[in-house]
């Protein structure tokens, strides 16, 4: 693709995800002959076409009907400091600017997923936007080796070995600072003592049976469906569903925006049909072998149900009738949980469908795709109101005899 129109891509991506506004951020990248291709200055994010992207070549010569981005000198000072790097991305989403105006660093080991994908998150010291004296902070912490880096009282900026994976990087920074601050309305973050995931052997088997492609179509649908929907990012979310002799499900390699049937990986006793897994494999494979009820497992970590996962906090599901129908009450379980594929699965039921991981996640199990994204999307739904419902007073959950007749009466599975 042309370097210009990934630039341009990744742009419409962070701007229509509500990562920056109409006038702020820049994207760039950087090509094998040291052409920087960089979103232009003083142009609305929102409305950007191919040609508006600004090129600089090495010497410093620059193509284009705009100027490039005022913060053209941290870009290039970023690229000639590390070769590894080859895009850059600095945006304004409101809960990293948050961090930036408090002047504090997110702590990426409070989960698992945050600190995979960006490492150990850097401060910085404020410089005026666009100066030299910028460019120098922001390259310094690079040459360093971190790859996010906040800036006070501006954003953040990140950067990777290309634009997809370094728009997955702020998307993943985004998420981690919405997470620690519906942590700390809710009582506080506490750090995880950290243990290994259960993990399964298995083979790689060629699939031609072209009976699943249904299914297939239905998992990429539902994955797109949730990231729109803030339950998943390019970066984490799983589904599974029971299909055949085994099951489907999509890799954590392939951002979840993007996935598409051919993608899907399928699952028969110890044998997959492609080189890419999930980290969640030996656990799906557990409570599909002892659920036979179960025809769809969730897992996420969307950020105001981590919120909770983050303080280990429960999460109590009673507000309206619709939310305890969907998910009775919610099991929370400690981290060292995760340890064991059967305990996970033992702790999922059909009158108990949504667990909740302290410093992990969330799994949601249904009859079929509908039913556990629906839990999945009440959930989160669930931690929005009570985290709101914070600045009000505190919550009047439904009585006991108020769900022994939503009992008597509903069948959420």
């Amino acid at each position: 693709m042309d370097m210009k129109q990934k630039v341009l891509d990744t742009m419409n991506r962070v701007y229509h995800s509500s990562l920056t506004s109409t006038s702020g951020g820049n994207i760039s990248t950087i090509d094998q002959d040291g052409h920087i291709f960089i979103t232009p200055s003083s142009k609305d994010k929102g409305t950007l076409v191919v040609d508006d992207i600004a090129e600089v070549l090495p010497n410093g010569t620059r193509i284009g009907q705009y100027p490039p981005s005022m913060e053209l000198p941290f870009h290039s000072n970023i690229y000639k400091m590390r070769s590894d790097l080859k895009a850059v991305v600095h945006a304004h989403a409101p809960a990293v600017v948050a961090y930036a105006t408090a002047r504090r660093v997110p702590d990426s080991s409070v989960a698992r997923a945050y600190e995979d994908v960006l490492g150990e998150v850097v401060g910085s010291c404020y410089e005026l936007p666009g100066s030299l004296k910028l460019g120098n902070i922001v390259k310094s912490e690079f040459e360093k080796g971190y790859n996010a880096v906040m800036m006070d009282n501006h954003g953040a900026t990140v950067a990777d070995s290309d634009l997809d994976k370094a728009f997955m990087r702020y998307e993943t920074l985004d998420y981690l600072c919405q997470t620690l601050i519906n942590a700390s309305m809710l009582g506080g973050v506490k750090k995880p003592k950290r243990v290994e995931l259960q993990k399964t052997d298995f083979c790689v088997i060629e699939d031609k049976s072209g009976e699943l492609e249904a299914q297939k179509q239905e998992i990429c649908d539902f994955c797109v469906r949730s990231y729109n929907n803030k339950l998943m990012s390019s970066t984490f979310g799983t589904i599974a569903v029971r299909a055949g002799e085994g099951f489907l499900f999509n890799p954590d390699s392939v951002d979840r925006k993007k996935v598409q049937p051919e993608d899907i990986v399928y699952c028969v006793g110890d044998n997959i049909s492609s080189f890419e897994s999930t980290k969640y494999l030996a656990y799906i494979k557990e409570i599909f072998d002892t659920k036979p009820e179960v025809n769809c497992v969730m897992i996420s970590m969307p950020s105001a149900t981590m919120g909770f996962a983050v303080s280990h906090k429960p999460l109590n599901a009673r507000l309206i009738p619709e939310s305890y129908i969907m998910l009775k009450d919610v099991t929370r379980a400690e981290y060292d949980v995760i340890a064991s594929a059967d305990k996970v699965a033992g702790l999922l039921s059909t009158t108990a469908p949504a667990l909740i991981i302290d410093n992990e996640g969330v799994f949601t199990i249904g009859k079929n795709v509908t039913k556990a994204f629906d839990r999945l999307e009440v959930l989160d739904y669930s931690a929005r109101s009570i985290i709101s419902a914070l600045a009000i007073a505190d919550i009047v959950p439904i009585n006991d005899e108020q769900v022994k007749e939503i009992n008597d009466t509903f069948n959420g599975w």
